[in-house]
């Protein structure tokens, strides 16, 4: 009987260690395979990363060209400051104030990004430097929101500066009115380049839309290493 109880309680004992390596084989299995999927969604996140940022990198570079371009004009019309009535009529000063208001805006898309932080991705990805570059994106593009609106702010001042001095038809012409023909108000639009106001406005917007633009440059240098760090064929993600 002593050997018969032994023998059984041997064999008990064996079918929980086998039960218990069973159990443990099967949570490898599933940590491996949900390691596994988790893995897969992971870098499918960082393409799609990488896919949209690289579209986001031509529209910044975009936004900067014309930024830099309003700055150019800004400048010409700050020179144009107090000179002769003869001088300012050789000018297309209709041209250029229209242009003055064709700067770049930041229209970028974040669902990738978004998606990454919202579903605690964030934590998984291995590679530190693209961590703090996406940590880095939210804070700057959150600054940059606010840059934006303050620069958004004084175009709508310029514009209610012109609204008593300038016939704005002239301006659109350029523009998606195409106006075939000046404004036939009579007003002399040169009075503007003898106003220290509007001298000030203009210096102004420049300083607004130059500390906009840097802020911009800045914001690419953080998206070029994002598209560096996110690539798939870099290994570092």
């Amino acid at each position: 009987m002593e050997n018969k109880t032994g023998k059984y309680l041997k064999y008990a004992i064996g079918e929980i260690v086998l039960v218990v390596i069973g159990i443990l084989i099967a949570l490898q299995v599933s940590n491996w395979n949900t390691n596994r999927i988790d893995n897969q969604e992971l870098q499918k996140s960082l393409e799609n990363l990488h896919t949209e940022f690289t579209i986001n990198q031509q529209i910044i570079s975009k936004a900067i060209k014309a930024n830099d371009s309003v700055i150019k004009t800004g400048k010409h019309l700050i020179n144009l400051m107090n000179l002769e009535r003869e001088i300012l009529i050789s000018e297309n000063t209709d041209k250029l104030l229209f242009d003055i208001f064709e700067n770049g805006s930041l229209e970028v898309t974040e669902n990738s990004i978004l998606e990454i932080l919202q579903s605690n991705k964030l934590q998984k990805i291995k590679n530190d430097s693209l961590k703090s570059l996406i940590l880095e994106w939210t804070q700057k593009r959150s600054r940059i929101a606010i840059t934006e609106k303050s620069f958004a702010e004084k175009s709508q001042y310029l514009v209610r500066y012109l609204m008593k001095r300038y016939p704005l038809k002239n301006l659109d012409a350029y523009g998606v009115l195409q106006w075939k023909e000046s404004s036939t108000i009579e007003i002399d639009k040169y009075l503007i380049f003898y106003d220290i106001e509007f001298e000030n406005i203009i210096d102004d917007y420049l300083y607004n839309i130059v500390s906009f633009n840097i802020r911009l440059q800045s914001l690419k240098a953080n998206v070029d290493q994002i598209i560096k760090y996110s690539d798939k064929n870099n290994n570092l993600n």
